[in-house]
């Protein structure tokens, strides 16, 4: 994949924005909403700042930067959001761009990831076919703010 044709690329460059905008940036890395309509409030997407497709292809700094950025993400989320747990996920089939998404799983959601899985998908589907109503990006912007002013960031060694 081209860093042309990358939509993770595009939401860098700012050609799409999330909610709320950018949550944290670093050197190397980027949190933000997740950009689709379907996402609720705290379902975030932390990105390589330049183009790579594999984690093998991170530098050292990118690498030491990482776990850093994921646990600040997480605590920020937990503190904001207060889901009963956060998954960390990177997939990397679709979009060709290093990133991770964090889920947080609220009390709605069921336990357990395959089942929350299902469930999150079910839902996405519902709200793509206007079943049930996509959560407002006004929520989402509000969530933004609030996880970017939490200490998380200011406690992370990055």
């Amino acid at each position: 994949m081209s860093p042309e044709s990358c939509s993770v690329c595009a939401e860098l460059a700012g050609r799409i924005t999330a909610p709320g905008g950018v949550i944290y940036r670093n050197d190397w890395w980027e949190v933000a909403h997740h950009t689709g309509p379907q996402t609720d409030p705290g379902e975030l997407i932390v990105k390589l700042r330049r183009h790579a497709e594999s984690l093998a292809e991170l530098t050292p700094a990118e690498s030491a930067a990482l776990g850093p950025v994921l646990r600040s993400a997480v605590a920020a989320v937990e503190r904001v959001v207060r889901p009963e747990r956060v998954y960390v996920a990177s997939y990397g089939e679709r979009v060709r761009h290093v990133h991770f998404f964090l889920l947080p799983r609220t009390t709605r959601l069921p336990a357990g990831h395959v089942t929350s899985d299902l469930y999150r998908r079910g839902r996405t589907l519902l709200r793509r076919l206007g079943v049930l109503s996509n959560p407002p990006a006004a929520a989402r912007a509000d969530a933004a703010a609030r996880l970017r002013d939490d200490d998380a960031w200011t406690t992370s060694s990055t």
